[in-house]
């Protein structure tokens, strides 16, 4: 993910939450999820980069943890 997508994303955001802007809850919740979605994919990019191939348990412990969200 280049560095321009997610500085974008975050302009973006700061945008749906100035102050200068009527309240709009869904642009606000819609810009916190891309931001987030972004970081996340950057992250999981550059860690796997560089790291050995994960074994099935290891994905399928990785998945469930973005398919619970703040459930856990």
């Amino acid at each position: 993910m280049s560095k321009t997508h997610l500085q974008r994303l975050a302009m973006e955001k700061a945008q749906a939450f100035a102050p200068r802007t009527a309240p709009d809850p869904e642009r606000r919740a819609q810009a916190w999820r891309n931001l987030a979605e972004a970081k996340i994919a950057d992250a999981i990019e550059r860690n796997l980069a560089g790291a050995p191939p994960l074994t099935p348990d290891q994905i399928k412990r990785l998945s469930g943890l973005l398919g619970t969200g703040r459930q856990r």
